[in-house]
């Protein structure tokens, strides 16, 4: 009986200690690796730096083509941007320019 109740007063919290333990290295593992985990929040973060680096280059591209837009306008037209854009839709030159034509294709 003496045994039997001392196994019992040593078995007993080292099974609890262990099933605790085994618990405690589950939760620990999945708060790194898991879904919400730690991996998963830098993954997120770096995600979250390239789409902001990207916003802020379409946003700077959106300026960009707003002040052509802007400077287009009747109120305030830009004559040198206004000829620059015409020459360059109508593949024409000024009367004041040289053209050199190359060979589209490289010589072997």
């Amino acid at each position: 009986m003496v045994v039997r109740s001392r196994a019992r007063a040593i078995l007993v919290p080292l099974f609890f200690y262990l099933v605790l333990g085994s618990a405690s290295a589950y939760l620990v593992k999945n708060a790194s690796r898991g879904q919400h985990g730690t991996e998963a929040r830098t993954a997120f973060d770096r995600e979250s730096a390239d789409l902001r680096a990207k916003l802020d280059a379409v946003q700077q591209e959106r300026e960009s083509w707003r002040h052509r837009v802007d400077s287009l306008r009747n109120e305030s037209i830009d004559r040198d941007l206004l000829e620059q854009e015409a020459r360059a839709r109508l593949d024409r030159v000024g009367k004041d320019e040289v053209v050199i034509f190359t060979d589209p294709r490289p010589r072997r």
